[in-house]
Parts: C-alpha cells; sequence; structure tokens
C-alpha cells in the first residue's frame, strides 16, 4: 500500500519522485525507455530482474536499466515503513543535459546486468537530502534546475561502482536488450516466481514462453523446474544442515509441507527421510 506519493514533473512526465509504502508491497515496473535510480531512506527492496536477483538495504542504492522488474518492498523494523526516492532518467533529457559532451559520456559496452546496487553510500546521501528541499518547494522547481539535479547525480555517480554502467547508460537507452529465455530460468530456478512472472521478466507472453522453453529445454517448464529444485534439494538434504523448511525456502517453496509432497513423489520418501537414509 502506498501511503504517501511526492513527485516532480519535467515536460510531462515525473522525473523524481518520493515514495513511503506500507510493505509487503510488490511492484512489476516495465522500463521500456527509460533508466531508474533508487534510493532507499527507509526499508529495502527484493528486486528480480531477467538475470539476476539483487537485494537492496536501507541507505543503500540501486541503478535499473532498461526492463523488467519485480520488486518486493520490504519495511524498516522501526517505522513499519519502506521509504524510498526515485530519478527517473530519460534518453531526451539526457542528451539535452549533456549536448556537445555526449562522445565522450557515451561508451558502447554490452553487459547482461540489469542493475547495479551502489556500495559508496555518503557519495549520494547528501545529494538525496538535497531533493527534499523541492519536494517543500515545488514552485521552485525549474525545468532549468531539475536540468542540473539531474547532471548531478550522474556525475557524482561517475565517482562510484557504477561508473562503468553510467558510462554505457545513454548509449544503452537506445539499445535495450532482452534477455532470452535460458537467462531467465536459470536465474531464477529457485526464486518464488510463477511462469507468468518469468515471462514477464522474458518480455513475452505465457503462451510463446512456454513455446520457447519447450523448444530450449526439450521438457515442460512445471516438470524441468520442479526436477531441478528436487535435485538441489537432495543435495542440501545430505550435505547441509538446513531445516526441511528452510531448504524448501531456498530453493523456491514456500508451503513446506506442499515442497514435502513434491520430493515424496520424485523419491518416495519424506525429505527428513531421505535425509536420515543418506547421511547413514
Amino acid at each position: 500500500m502506498i501511503k504517501n506519493r511526492q513527485h516532480i514533473d519535467l515536460n510531462g512526465r515525473t522525473i523524481i519522485e518520493k515514495l513511503q509504502v506500507l510493505p509487503p508491497l510488490r511492484q512489476n515496473p516495465v522500463f521500456q525507455d527509460e533508466a531508474c535510480f533508487l534510493y532507499f531512506k527507509e526499508g529495502g527492496s527484493h528486486i528480480a530482474t531477467p538475470t539476476e536477483k539483487i537485494i537492496t538495504k536501507e541507505n543503500e542504492s540501486v541503478l535499473l536499466k532498461c526492463g523488467t522488474y519485480f520488486a518486493d518492498l520490504f519495511q524498516n523494523n522501526t517505522s513499519g515503513l519502506c521509504d524510498v526516492c526515485v530519478i527517473h532518467f530519460f534518453p531526451d533529457i539526457l542528451e539535452k543535459i549533456f549536448q556537445e559532451e555526449i562522445p565522450f559520456f557515451v561508451k558502447q559496452k554490452n553487459s547482461s546486468n540489469y542493475a547495479y546496487r551502489l556500495s559508496q553510500k555518503n557519495v549520494i546521501d547528501h545529494f538525496i537530502e538535497s531533493l527534499n528541499f523541492y519536494f517543500d518547494n515545488p514552485e521552485m522547481a525549474k525545468e532549468e534546475i531539475l536540468y542540473l539535479k539531474v547532471k548531478e547525480l550522474i556525475l557524482l555517480l561517475l565517482h562510484t561502482d557504477v561508473a562503468e554502467t553510467i558510462l554505457e547508460l545513454y548509449s544503452y537507452l537506445f539499445t535495450p536488450q532482452k534477455a532470452n529465455i535460458s537467462e531467465v530460468v536459470e536465474s531464477h530456478l529457485y526464486s518464488n516466481l510463477s511462469l507468468d512472472q518469468m515471462a514477464f521478466l522474458a518480455g513475452q507472453s505465457l503462451s510463446t514462453f512456454k513455446r520457447g522453453f519447450k523448444k530450449h529445454f526439450d521438457d515442460t517448464p512445471a516438470n524441468y523446474i520442479r526436477n531441478k529444485r528436487m535435485k538441489k534439494a537432495a543435495n542440501l538434504l545430505i550435505h547441509s544442515s538446513l531445516t526441511v523448511s528452510e531448504i524448501s525456502f531456498q530453493i523456491g517453496y514456500e508451503d513446506s509441507s506442499y515442497f514435502s509432497r513434491l520430493f515424496h513423489q520424485k523419491f518416495n520418501m519424506l525429505p527428513s527421510d531421505y535425509r536420515k537414509s543418506n547421511q547413514k
């Protein structure tokens, strides 16, 4: 549930926004022609990209390139809120900001990553605080100032561990990539994502995703994913001290009873009996 939202627009599009959310809340944004920078003042988010899983915590930030995402927001233990500031990067705005500097700014480089988490916190903290003035005084958020604020953030990011991503960001915005079925499936085999959600991350309809899956893996999605998860569960039962519930969660099942039923169908014994048998 979104408790409060403040936003600053430029040329009819939201360029900076601040959200206060009461988790749990799952969002599934699609960034077709923009990149997005998120700073979590309170709480954080589990972010699933087509090829990665990233956890961004309090006072941390993440840069998301063009693509499709799932974000599960979680709360601050004290306030119970998730407080996030979002800055949107649009190609035409970047082009206007940098103009003659673009040849330096653009760096052709292909990367399979969609999201980049920043480890340097202090570099960004003061910039985020400076935005509060414009949220409190929206009449001061003039076009020229907003261009300068976006440029300031990008120049700050060039001094962080996402500098290489910033250098490629401009050209990438005009040529967004799509993850293939294999990348999405292998990245989220053990995530609690449905086939619908995997298809969404791959940018495909469910029927197209299923046809492509069958062609690539020569198996149905349900059978392939279940067999892979059971194989990993069996390995964890033998070689780890994790409980059955912990193993169930780790391979993508929130319901440990359901996991036990699937495991019994595969190995003809319950997980606890399998562990005892093989550890002996």
